[in-house]
């Protein structure tokens, strides 16, 4: 996991060179005024934009294909973390996605707010969509290829 401000992004280009590619998108849109929906963005990685009232999340989830790169555009809400190793419960792994209901230890919480990135390798089990404070978050999900 890598947690950072969004203007800190092509730092992690020597990581991922994946992050040039999300950085230049970054500048060439108004993210703000982006239409919720999906973009492609190159080199197969893709963004999904949407805006929700986070609420609250039961599940944590890892994917094997692709690694998550979650930006809060304008908001705020809460993602718990941990080694996908210790979660429990599984539903089954389907296309890019495996449900847990269960944990075998503590969480780490990051606190996703406007300006801020996290990234989330398919080691990361991850349950985002918990409430912070009031109001929706805008945020941005890139998938990038493992």
């Amino acid at each position: 996991m890598i947690f950072d401000k969004i203007e800190n992004l092509k730092l992690y280009s020597a990581f991922n060179p994946h992050f040039n590619d999300m950085a230049k998108f970054i500048e060439e849109n108004d993210f703000a005024a982006l239409p919720c929906g999906s973009y492609e963005v190159g080199g197969g990685v893709k963004v999904s934009i949407s805006e929700y009232e986070p609420s609250g999340n039961d599940k944590f989830e890892a994917h094997r294909d692709f690694h998550d790169v979650q930006y809060a555009i304008e908001g705020s809400e809460i993602i718990e973390v941990i080694p996908t190793s210790e979660a429990a419960e599984s539903s089954g792994y389907k296309p890019d996605i495996e449900f847990f209901t269960a944990q075998n230890c503590k969480s780490t919480c990051v606190a996703l707010e406007a300006g801020t990135f996290v990234f989330l390798a398919p080691q990361d089990a991850h349950k985002p969509c918990l409430k912070l404070s009031e109001g929706k978050i805008r945020k941005a999900v890139f998938k990038i290829p493992v």
